[in-house]
């Protein structure tokens, strides 16, 4: 794919460069030292200590309450919109990413990194083409990302998001025109969705007909192998093991793949009957969401890292919201694996079971009219989030994972209701905690340039 190919669709102006950081800290340091020394001399003056101007007797100034990207709780301290306007064919923006420092957003043509903090945008790159797909995961920094030119996603590149470099970029697959497996890289005629991971520096491709691994460091092809009939591949995941889902006639088989031979995997594990596997959860543990077939859910099934043998069942009930695993190219916030236990949010409620025998351990009640989604483990407590309505303000509430007793509730600020539904309602919010920021992601279709992508709420 050349490297100068014109995207189809207008790209925003360029931004003058900010002003020098250091030249402005350094103004900014003779000012305040200037200042200080004429307080400090009037206080003296007037009998009075330093202790009120420092704040404390060992000198260390107390920190700003109103510091870069301080906001009350609840509050959003920052947002994004979408950086080019979406087109028909260019509108999907899959794919999140986090550093320690920054959050790493996907649109349809380009890959930007933002300030946790302060939403300052630290590096943004235009891609070659129209994003297909992107890993979930990143591998010592580095993401996977196929891209579409002319109708066919057949090339990959991968940026460092620590760096915002982009490290390399390589055909998938080349094909003659009339090669009939070149329909297996048009999205408008899948059998399978392409589908790309990461793992312990290699990168997974899949699509309808095909498999390979390719080394993250420079694109060289480690391994590929072909499917044979009656199997087709389905789907990839990476993280902590490399697995591959394929479906063969009415069973789902999935395989923890061996990086240096694709026809030789760790271990096979395969559906009961016609139980086919619609997303993989987690990587270790290996966690299945698993249905009849029809597009329903219905359980959650429990490998062993080791083996592939099943450890355990989880039969959903009638009122787990688990429908459809909305945005899971970043993750499924319907679930959320951590340690051996898996957390999954129902209507008005999230529900604790353990991974090990599959029972529940405990049930949070939450606003019976929405869906409580499990967010991120922490030192003891579970993050839930419950989405603004137009009626009802969003929330932010910490469980104990012992007890499923709430130890302690944000509630997100009134003029975040319609920013939270316009997410929610399309089922395109993804939401994930760092630190003090909840950060509420666009995972699904851009509608327009004002289309939120990432909105940032302070939750101490």
């Amino acid at each position: 794919m050349s490297q100068q190919q014109q995207l189809p669709y207008r790209l925003p102006p360029l931004q003058p460069p900010p002003s020098p950081p250091q030249l402005l800290r350094t103004g900014m340091a003779r000012r305040k030292l200037w200042t200080t020394g004429l307080i400090l001399a009037l206080l003296l003056a007037c009998g009075g200590g330093a202790y009120a101007v420092w704040g404390g007797p060992d000198g260390d100034p107390k920190p700003s309450a109103q510091g870069p990207g301080a906001a009350e709780a609840g509050a959003m301290v920052w947002k994004k919109t979408a950086r080019t306007e979406p087109s028909r064919g260019a509108d999907a923006a899959p794919g999140a990413w986090f550093t320690p420092t920054t959050v790493v957003k996907a649109e349809p043509d380009m890959v930007t990194a933002y300030d946790l903090k302060t939403g300052a945008k630290q590096w943004s790159l235009v891609l070659d083409g129209v994003l297909c797909a992107a890993s979930r995961d990143a591998d010592d920094g580095r993401v996977l990302i196929a891209l579409k030119a002319s109708g066919f996603c057949d090339a990959m590149t991968v940026i460092d998001i620590r760096r915002g470099v982009r490290l390399w970029s390589e055909p998938i697959a080349l094909h003659k025109a009339d090669d009939p497996d070149l329909d297996n890289f048009r999205p408008d005629k899948w059998k399978a969705e392409l589908e790309v991971a990461v793992n312990a520096g290699h990168g997974l491709i899949t699509w309808a007909t095909g498999a390979k691994i390719v080394s993250l460091a420079d694109g060289k092809l480690v391994g590929d192998s072909p499917q044979k009939e009656p199997c087709r591949f389905v789907g990839a995941a990476g993280g902590s093991q490399m697995l591959t889902l394929a479906r063969c006639e009415e069973r789902s088989r999935v395989r923890s793949q061996n990086p240096e031979a694709l026809d030789k995997p760790k271990w096979t594990w395969e559906g009961r009957g016609e139980e086919e596997v619609r997303e993989v959860l987690s990587t270790r543990p290996v966690v299945l969401l698993t249905g009849d077939g029809q597009g329903k859910p219905l359980r959650l099934v429990a490998l062993n890292d080791t083996d592939g043998k099943e450890r355990s069942r989880i039969e959903l009930r009638r009122d787990h919201d688990g429908s459809v695993c909305s945005a899971s190219i970043s993750k499924c916030p319907e679930y959320l694996i951590d340690g051996d236990t898996v957390y999954v949010a129902r209507k008005g409620s999230t529900t604790a079971y353990d991974l090990a025998n599959g029972r529940e351990k405990w049930t949070y009640k939450a606003d019976a009219n929405r869906t409580a989604f499990p967010v991120s483990v922490q030192n003891g407590l579970l993050a839930v989030y419950v989405p603004g309505t137009p009626e009802r303000v969003g929330e932010l509430s910490r469980v104990s994972t012992r007890t499923g007793e709430v130890a302690r509730t944000t509630h997100l600020a009134r003029d975040l209701r319609a920013t939270e539904w316009r997410l929610a309602r399309p089922r395109a919010l993804v939401s994930h905690l760092r630190g003090d920021r909840l950060l509420l992601l666009n995972e699904g279709q851009l509608d327009s340039q004002d289309a939120d992508v990432v909105v940032a709420v302070a939750v101490p």
